[in-house]
């Protein structure tokens, strides 16, 4: 349980890291 558990949170901060990127690229693209 502790183990997926880390997989999923492992998940979620890896995707939100990426979806911050992409944001701030579209905004210096944008600017």
């Amino acid at each position: 349980m502790q183990t997926v558990n880390l997989k999923y949170w492992s998940w979620i901060g890896a995707f939100s890291v990426s979806l911050l990127f992409w944001a701030q690229l579209i905004w210096i693209v944008s600017f």
